[in-house]
């Protein structure tokens, strides 16, 4: 057994007959193989520069193409990618985001089954939320982009209804204790952000 796993690793046959025919190694055989070649021809058989200075001339010119080909389009790079946010936007978006989604979903997990008890906690805990949500698209888009945006024509009614679903929620929960309305105005409210 120890022979056949040294002629296994040596590059032989098992057999121990067959071994002094053979090489030590497959590394002499290597090197046997590389001194009986014409040192001047090519170990591939073509010339290498030559394939090479013919790729980079198809590379090349196929890069020419394309870029004339973007070039050719409406508009620019700058323009193209101006609206891409920033990855310091992303970072407030993200941690934005992440914190309305936690606050709406302590408001439902801890303070909605003690709603009829503390109701001040659920809608303070529901309006952080949405309005971190909120916050969140302005570090995404910009403030003066995202304001413009929901003060449009089209989004100026649910704006208002947004905030003022907001601020219904806050007065009902701290100042009337009332649980139904709370669950009325949060209802509202979630819905206007959706």
């Amino acid at each position: 057994m120890k022979k056949t796993a040294q002629s296994w690793f040596l590059g032989g046959p098992s057999s121990g007959g067959l071994d002094k025919q053979k090489s030590a190694s497959l590394l002499a055989d290597w090197n046997a193989y590389a001194s009986s070649q014409d040192p001047d021809a090519s170990a591939l058989g073509f010339d290498i520069e030559s394939a090479m200075r013919t790729t980079g001339d198809k590379v090349s010119g196929t890069f020419n193409v394309v870029s004339k080909g973007v070039r050719g389009l409406p508009g620019s790079f700058q323009s193209a990618s101006r609206n891409v946010p920033s990855a310091k936007s992303l970072l407030y978006f993200g941690v934005l985001l992440a914190s309305g989604v936690f606050f709406i979903f302590i408001a439902f997990t801890m303070f909605l089954p003690v709603i009829v008890l503390v109701p001040q906690k659920f809608g303070i805990c529901f309006t952080i939320g949405c309005a971190l949500i909120v916050g969140s698209f302005f570090a995404l888009k910009g403030p003066r982009y995202q304001l413009v945006h929901m003060s449009s024509r089209e989004r100026l009614p649910f704006t208002l209804g947004f905030v003022g679903s907001m601020v219904g929620t806050i007065y009902v929960s701290m100042w009337l204790h009332s649980y139904v309305l709370s669950v009325l105005f949060s209802l509202l409210q979630e819905d206007l952000l959706a």
